[in-house]
């Protein structure tokens, strides 16, 4: 499994906020600002398989564009999309603020919607993807396990500590996980808790994400590797 780090900061940095690219073919989250480099760095006709972890603009708002730019060089094509409840009336919302109601049609023609569920499994492909509701404050927000031939991935979205995050760390062998904070809090893990993680999964490699200035400043004098954004994990 191939896992571009397309972004992995949080909204308050100068770089992208978190977004992946897993084997060139499912777009995980699209925040605001992302799709230049998406469309710079990537060959977005290779998307099959969309998943959106919750509706916040740093993982949601420049989704349209990659829609667009789908539609227009992907005819016939049929894409998934995994979300949480009421993603399609958010997406009609969207299409009409920005000016492209036509992808409306689009949704009907080339787009399906899967609505994520606690521990729904979802089969597409060679992969089985489990959702995990997360906590994130008041906001419906989805973590995920992407297994292929046996090899699972995992991702917490945005999210305080929870049982979900220790479920799904582990299960994987590599984990990339919300590290926004320096303080605890009910809507994103900290520093502590990513050192506490480590310590208590020592067989999932765990990967900082959605970090700010000042938690992946922590991480680094704590000597804990965090990613960088372009780079490409591989987990074999």
């Amino acid at each position: 499994m191939k896992i571009d780090v397309v972004g992995c900061m949080c909204t308050w940095t100068k770089l992208l906020s978190t977004s992946y690219i897993i084997n060139d073919e499912i777009l995980f989250d699209a925040p605001q600002g992302t799709f230049k480099t998406l469309f710079a760095d990537y060959d977005l006709t290779k998307i099959n398989y969309i998943i959106l972890s919750h509706f916040h603009s740093d993982h949601f708002t420049d989704i349209h564009l990659v829609m667009d730019y789908i539609y227009h060089h992907c005819k016939g094509k049929k894409i998934i999309i995994i979300a949480p409840k009421g993603c399609k009336e958010r997406l009609i919302s969207l299409f009409k603020i920005v000016e492209v109601s036509y992808l409306e049609e689009a949704l009907k023609d080339m787009y399906e919607i899967v609505e994520c569920e606690n521990n729904k499994i979802i089969k597409l492909g060679q992969y089985k993807i489990k959702c995990y509701k997360m906590l994130h404050g008041s906001v419906e927000s989805f973590g995920f396990k992407i297994e292929q031939n046996g090899l699972i991935a995992g991702f917490s979205g945005d999210t305080a500590m929870c049982n979900n995050v220790r479920k799904i760390i582990s299960k994987s062998k590599i984990a990339f996980v919300d590290a926004s904070n320096i303080e605890k809090n009910n809507k994103h893990l900290c520093v502590e808790e990513i050192v506490s993680l480590k310590e208590e999964f020592t067989n999932c490699k765990i990967y900082p994400v959605h970090m700010s200035i000042y938690s992946v400043e922590k991480l680094k004098e704590l000597g804990i590797h965090t990613p960088s954004q372009g780079d490409i994990v591989e987990l074999n």
